[in-house]
């Protein structure tokens, strides 16, 4: 945490005499936080590519995986109305549970395995650079649409600290990067004081791979992979109360929902063998609240 809070402080410098350089005075807003996200994340396949026999025959369920969060933003405009985005977040996961269940007739019945193990490490993380333009400015309103690239990831574990499945270190990682859209607004509630709210819809490709590194009869450290298409939504309210004509302290809280279509499961089999069925979905939501610094210059 030090050395990015270090490292955001460095570039916010590098930045401000680059604009204060440049002729026409270019504006930045520069914006970075601190707090606590949990999140819940599942997914399941069925017994064949055709979603069946049955429609869920396993399925993995991450529930209150949380732990800190930290997030760094800037808004550079770069002529006139037009500005350049930037975004990166991570969390870093101490805390959660994660529950494996198989099943042998439709809609999860006929359980045949039901564990339930420890989450509490990994973490997750996104970056996003977008364009956009001022479409509304006046003393109280202002509204900015922005449109760009994102690449979102989770590094997610199945562990078991009490030790009843020795030298369990299974390992679930994601990849959803695509097109994103984002709409940026500020509203001026009295003098000092406003209220930003901003929501971002990603249209993205979903990937994943797994590690199940107990099973012998699987390949390691690639065990499986998942292919599916989905989106995702991140929405964030924040209150900013200006200490100076540069500096602000912000609070706030934000919610995300992201959710992918059928795609495929390709299972990596010691002899060489290749099964594939019907992934049935990948599906994350959670919250985050936050607290932290924004400058103007």
């Amino acid at each position: 945490m030090k050395k990015f809070t270090g490292f955001c402080l460095l570039w916010l410098m590098l930045v401000a005499r680059t604009s204060h350089a440049q002729s026409g005075g270019n504006k930045l807003q520069f914006d970075i936080t601190d707090g606590y996200q949990r999140e819940n994340f599942h997914w399941s396949i069925a017994g064949n590519s055709n979603g069946q026999n049955p429609n869920v025959f396993s399925e993995l369920k991450w529930t209150k995986v949380g732990g800190q969060s930290i997030a760094a933003s800037m808004q550079l405009t770069v002529y006139q109305r037009f500005s350049v985005y930037a975004g990166y977040t991570r969390q870093f996961i101490t805390s959660g549970t994660v529950n494996d269940s198989d099943y042998s007739t439709d809609n999860r019945s006929g359980n045949t395995y039901n564990e339930t193990f420890d989450a509490g490490k990994g973490h997750t993380q996104g970056w996003a650079l977008g364009a956009g333009y001022q479409l509304v400015k006046n003393e109280w309103f202002s509204l900015s649409p922005y449109a760009g690239y994102s690449d979102n990831r989770q590094y997610l574990y199945l562990y078991d600290s009490d030790n009843r499945f020795p030298g369990l270190n299974s390992s679930y990682q994601t990849q959803c990067k695509g097109l994103f859209i984002k709409a940026i607004t500020s509203i001026n509630l009295i003098k000092k004081l406003k209220f930003n709210t901003d929501i971002t819809y990603n249209q993205v490709s979903y990937n994943a791979q797994g590690n199940w590194n107990l099973i012998t009869t699987f390949q390691h450290p690639v065990s499986y992979r998942h292919h599916a298409n989905g989106y995702g939504l991140n929405m964030n309210g924040t209150m900013i109360y200006a200490i100076t004509n540069h500096i602000g302290i912000q609070a706030g809280g934000g919610y995300l929902h992201w959710q992918t279509g059928n795609g495929t499961d390709e299972l990596y089999l010691n002899g060489g063998e290749v099964d594939k069925t019907q992934m049935n979905g990948a599906f994350r939501n959670g919250f985050r609240v936050f607290g932290g610094l924004t400058f103007h210059l």
